[in-house]
């Protein structure tokens, strides 16, 4: 958790919230948001039951703003302008209810974040679907 919240910390754009949504498990998590909460405007809900969707769900319950980012677990480390292009791009489409991003490889090495452009997942669509064509004002 602290590598995605540092990147959170670190946005060209800050978010006007930022909603944590954490299952309790006893290994020190709540530490580490409280240690960010001078940075970042956290709010933290606890999530008893349920399964992701249900963590979904809350997330968007307690959010303010009009765009909502997902970044799920400390393994996702943001761009450092991820919140401002993203706003950006609702800005530039109105009319959009969801934009999804590319997922490119990160490595840990000596304790540091290295980024990559290495695509997380293969590129070529696994099934033909109408949900799975690319917007044509992003190809290319």
């Amino acid at each position: 958790m602290p590598r995605s919240l540092a990147s959170i910390a670190s946005q060209t754009r800050k978010p006007e919230d930022v909603v944590i949504v954490l299952k309790p498990s006893g290994d020190g998590s709540e530490e580490v948001i409280r240690s960010f909460s001078t940075q970042l405007p956290i709010k933290l809900v606890v999530h008893e039951r349920g399964n992701f969707t249900d963590a979904v769900q809350m997330a968007i319950d307690n959010a303010k703003g009009d765009v909502i980012l997902f970044l799920d677990d400390d393994d996702a480390v943001a761009e450092e302008r991820w919140v401002e292009k993203y706003e950006n791009l609702f800005d530039y489409l109105p009319n959009v209810g969801g934009i999804s991003g590319v997922t490119y490889k990160a490595y840990i090495e000596s304790g540091m974040v290295v980024k990559t452009y290495e695509p997380f997942y293969d590129e070529t669509t696994p099934r033909n679907a109408f949900y799975r064509k690319l917007l044509t004002e992003y190809v290319n």
